[in-house]
């Protein structure tokens, strides 16, 4: 891994953007440390607003130009903020990163902004980091994800890891796996090699469902043998619960602080039938998560 990033778009917590945010840098520039990679930091500023002087001469005004105003004030805050913390986040690392946006060996790191439709840049500049970091978000049920983390999962097709809320002292000391023996899984525990190769000990979970076809997390560990990976596993029985808040609580059990899990974006109808993982572990954050789509 020798590409992280972090992007910014100050709209994860509406009461207080700053904090959430910060945690994202944090987990971005200790990673990029650990593993000697380079984070780039991208502040993510959408295009102004045409000026209402350019509207036709009979649009009636209604405060249109005083909205506007708004928000290019709120605007140019967000930026000056995404500025502030940056600097803060490197002021504070030891060592200090090495600041280029050139290819170079070691811990390195790189401020840059861009200006445009935010979901239209997201992903040509994700597709080119090895690894995406991002904060988690409030969320309600007509929209389970924040529009930063389901533009990821949607167009970038790269590991996304998702900082809770209350951050994380480390991630990936203990790494538990989110096995159900898809496509999805198997990407997200490839993807997620990185992180298991440096890891102390790692779990892979399974959940009985009630199905003669549940998966058996022998066979992921088996998979990480061949790597020279040890693991252990465990089938968790859920009882009344969904499987994603089930795996998480066993996880949360055995003082995992990264879960590994595939990614998929469902319908509204069906998380409100079925449930949905991804959902869930983003919507109520208790452990950093690797999303894999």
């Amino acid at each position: 891994m020798k590409t992280i990033l972090v992007p910014l778009i100050g709209q994860h917590d509406l009461e207080n953007p700053l904090e959430v945010e910060r945690l994202a840098l944090d987990a971005g520039f200790d990673l990029a440390r650990r593993f000697e990679a380079h984070v780039k930091v991208v502040s993510l500023i959408d295009q102004p607003p045409a000026s209402s002087r350019k509207w036709p001469i009979w649009w009636p005004s209604g405060g249109a130009g005083e909205l506007l105003d708004w928000i290019d004030e709120v605007s140019e805050k967000r930026r000056k903020n995404a500025v502030a913390q940056y600097n803060a986040v490197v002021s504070a690392q030891d060592p200090q990163p090495l600041q280029t946006d050139s290819p170079t060996p070691g811990f390195t790191a790189h401020f840059t902004e861009q200006i445009g439709e935010v979901v239209v840049m997201l992903g040509p500049i994700c597709r080119l980091a090895d690894l995406i970091v991002t904060s988690s978000a409030d969320t309600n049920w007509m929209g389970p994800f924040s529009p930063l983390v389901e533009e990821i999962l949607r167009d970038a097709g790269k590991p996304l890891l998702v900082v809770p809320k209350d951050g994380a002292k480390a991630i990936g000391e203990t790494v538990a796996i989110a096995w159900d023996g898809s496509a999805a899984s198997a990407r997200a525990a490839a993807a997620a090699m990185p992180f298991l190769c440096k890891a102390r000990e790692i779990i892979v979970f399974s959940c009985d469902e009630g199905g003669k076809d549940d998966p058996d997390p022998a066979d992921m560990v088996e998979y990480l043998e061949w790597h020279g990976l040890e693991a252990g596993s465990s089938h968790v029985k859920p009882g009344d619960q969904r499987p994603g808040p089930a795996i998480i609580d066993a996880a949360l059990e055995r003082n995992c602080d990264l879960v590994v899990m595939g990614a998929c974006l469902h319908s509204r109808a069906h998380r409100l039938v079925y449930g949905s993982m991804t959902e869930y572990v983003v919507d109520q954050p208790r452990i950093a998560a690797l999303l894999v789509p």
